[in-house]
């Protein structure tokens, strides 16, 4: 039975939706759905049915929104001003099929979320092709007075960040998500829950895409099939990069209110280059719910969410352009401090671009980084925004990360660190396999490869073990395509290729992450196993803890600083039983744990060892040439 059918269980029941309700509200109140959802809720809490349905009206009102052609013109005016720091790049050949797609169908637009701005720019790239504006769903933090009325008129719709104690509110966005679909409405929300603080994208929160799902199988098998539509969205420059890293390190956020949004406004008056917009491919809702079941044997949709959920993250990572920025800061991190010049850092540079060649990696027009005037031009755009030094005061100029500002500067490189996870992974592994005399090579590689895989998986979305065994022996082929019989390299052939290797780069994609990790573990390891774990006071104390360290040059980043790396690491420790309360085995397993992190910290200090040794030898050999 279709959402908008009136049944004799809600007819006369007009009082639900008052005078002056907007169609949808006034629609779903109708149905016979509403009038199921409500006795559900009722006996489930206990509660007045007249009750429950008051409380449903408030949160369908809550919900409602609608794409008013005036309100919209006014919104994009604004949007256009707004964005005013930026070009908009957007990838558009794909985007006449997605345009046909949208005659049949809702689409749903999945983007990362790296910045406010981000649903301003993809509203941009769509309008100019012909689509319809987007229902974007967005949290109601934003919803600021008189803005948020605008918004309401021009397609926003403001949800609650927690729903733990009201069951009534998620029940009612589930049948508002149910019409809209009906309408064939296309839809837009930021899966991750917030924006990224790191530069790389965010584990989702599955909340909104289960309330999807399930709207979905409500309107039944004959609804029209949903689209999700991965989008990477990337800037050149962004000035919420600075509030973002010092929240990381320890600081407060500012809290929305309309004199932080006029900052904001004043703020985007400066040009900062290009917003790269690119769409991956699209993923049918359908397709997935009848490959779950399936899978299952059954029509049990709950096993589709995290699946979606993954392939979409995996989707939009693959489509995320490298950037001139992301480049430039992945030479100038992790150098130890040492300030670089041109030539220096495209020694650095060119077998990474090498590598990104070979593996055809997406990158945005503007990269030119291989020649000098390519690479000081990326330079100056980074000092210029003040991530990076440059001092001209001697023979020649030299750059270096800006004091205090390696969190951005990370932030930037992180936009495209998923690329090299498995590389780095293979560096670490080899090197530790390489440290164990007649080890064999192959199942010890492969051994320390997964313990490292599961270290990470809070922090990267990895493909299957079979996937993931092909990634690594492509990156083995990449490094040395002579290697054709594994069975016959010996540990001490592997020492020397790590030794010689061109391309080094585990320090700079896994270092800052390992070393957060590390910390907490330590700290960890000194609680008393029977006493309740405080998770807050935990990272406050690892975050004074690591800020100690980097002071006394014990942390090679100041990247480690970070309350989501170290977030990440409980995450870690709770998968693994280790936040207790326990006893004498509990205390034994996190001393283990720790040990485990100091162990792979070690073997990357090695690689980053190996790496700084191979690029001053490049230098002082290049300068004996050049004299």
């Amino acid at each position: 039975m279709g959402l908008l059918d009136r049944t004799s269980a809600s007819r006369g029941r007009d009082d639900d939706a008052p005078k002056g309700d907007s169609r949808a509200v006034t629609s779903i109140a109708r149905s016979q759905r509403y009038a199921e959802a409500v006795e559900e809720l009722a006996g489930k809490t206990g509660r007045d049915v007249e009750e429950i349905r008051t409380d449903a009206i408030a949160c369908l009102e809550e919900l409602a929104s609608q794409v008013d052609d005036q309100a919209t013109a006014a919104w994009d005016r604004m949007g256009r001003w707004l964005t005013r720091s930026y070009d908009v790049d957007a990838d558009v050949s794909d985007l006449p099929a997605l345009r046909e797609l949208d005659r049949k169908h809702s689409l749903v637009f999945l983007p990362n979320h790296r910045s406010y701005l981000d649903p301003l720019v993809l509203r941009a790239a769509l309008a100019k092709h012909g689509f319809k504006p987007n229902y974007v769903l967005g949290g109601i933090n934003l919803a600021l007075w008189p803005l948020s009325e605008l918004g309401r008129r021009a397609g926003l719709i403001f949800i609650r960040r927690s729903t733990r104690d009201d069951p009534v509110y998620p029940a009612m966005l589930r049948l508002y998500l149910g019409y809209l679909l009906q309408r064939h409405a296309n839809l837009e929300w930021y899966f991750e829950g917030g924006r990224t603080r790191t530069g790389k994208l965010r584990p989702p929160k599955m909340g909104v895409l289960k309330w999807l799902v399930d709207a979905f199988v409500a309107n039944g098998a004959q609804a029209d099939d949903v689209l999700l539509v991965p989008v990477a969205i990337v800037y050149d420059q962004q000035h919420e990069v600075s509030a973002l890293s010092a929240e990381e390190s320890g600081g407060k956020k500012t809290p929305e209110s309309l004199a932080w949004v006029v900052r904001f406004a004043r703020a985007q008056g400066r040009r900062r280059g290009r917003a790269h917009v690119r769409f991956g491919p699209t993923l049918s809702l359908r397709e997935a719910l009848d490959e779950a079941a399936a899978r299952a044997g059954s029509g049990d949709s709950s096993e589709v969410v995290p699946r979606v959920a993954f392939e979409v993250a995996h989707r939009i990572n693959n489509a995320t352009p490298i950037t001139p920025a992301a480049l430039v800061t992945f030479g100038l991190l992790d150098n130890d401090g040492r300030a670089m010049t041109l030539e220096e850092t495209l020694t650095i540079l060119e077998p990474l671009l090498d590598y990104v060649r070979k593996r055809r990696l997406p990158l945005t027009a503007d990269v030119d980084l291989g020649r000098p005037e390519g690479l000081r031009r990326a330079m100056r755009t980074l000092v210029r925004e003040g991530v990076i030094e440059e001092y001209d005061g001697g023979l020649e100029p030299v750059y270096v990360i800006a004091p205090g500002r390696a969190h951005e500067a990370g932030f930037y490189r992180n936009t495209v660190t998923h690329y090299f996870i498995t590389r780095a992974i293979a560096e670490v592994a080899a090197l530790q396999t390489s440290e164990i005399e007649d080890a064999p090579v192959t199942t010890q590689t492969w051994k320390h490869a997964l313990a490292l895989r599961d270290l990470l998986k809070y922090e990267f979305f990895f493909a299957t073990k079979a996937e993931y065994d092909a990634d690594l022996r492509a990156e083995v082929a990449l490094a040395r395509p002579d290697w054709t019989d594994e069975t016959a390299i010996t540990t001490t052939e592997l020492a020397a290729a790590v030794r010689d290797s061109e391309l080094l780069i585990a320090h700079r994609v896994i270092g800052p992450f390992l070393e957060s990790y590390q910390v907490v573990a330590d700290r960890l390891a000194t609680r008393e196993p029977a006493a309740p774990l405080d998770q807050d006071a935990l990272i406050l104390e690892s975050l004074g803890v690591a800020k100690q360290r980097w002071m006394q040059q014990a942390l090679h980043s100041p990247e480690s600083i970070s309350k989501d790396l170290m977030s990440g690491c409980l995450k870690l420790a709770e998968n693994r039983g280790l936040l207790g309360p326990g006893g004498e085995e509990l205390r034994a397993a996190r001393e283990a744990f720790a040990a485990e992190l100091g162990e792979v910290v070690r073997a990357v200090g090695v690689v980053r060892q190996i790496a700084l040794s191979s690029l001053l030898g490049k230098v002082e050999g290049a300068s004996e040439a050049g004299a």
